[in-house]
């Protein structure tokens, strides 16, 4: 299965627009400098009250599709 490694970092302030309905996805650039784009309820495991911080590595399929998140 594919992979891909980024840093992540979001504010508590705007983790909420995902609550609100209002952001659905999530953008990144992996450490090797490619966009890609993932739905946002996979960083809902790592949210704390400060938001979602650290090093995270997205398995998807060969169709692209996000299949899961882990913090490393």
């Amino acid at each position: 299965m594919p992979t891909a490694q980024f840093p992540l970092a979001i504010e508590a302030s705007d983790i909420e627009r995902y609550y609100r309905g209002i952001a659905r996805n999530i953008l990144v650039t992996t450490t090797t400098g490619l966009k890609i784009q993932f739905p946002a309820n996979l960083i809902l495991p790592y949210v704390t009250r400060y938001g979602v911080h650290g090093q995270f590595l997205l398995s998807y399929d060969q169709n692209g599709k996000a299949q899961s998140l882990q913090r490393l």
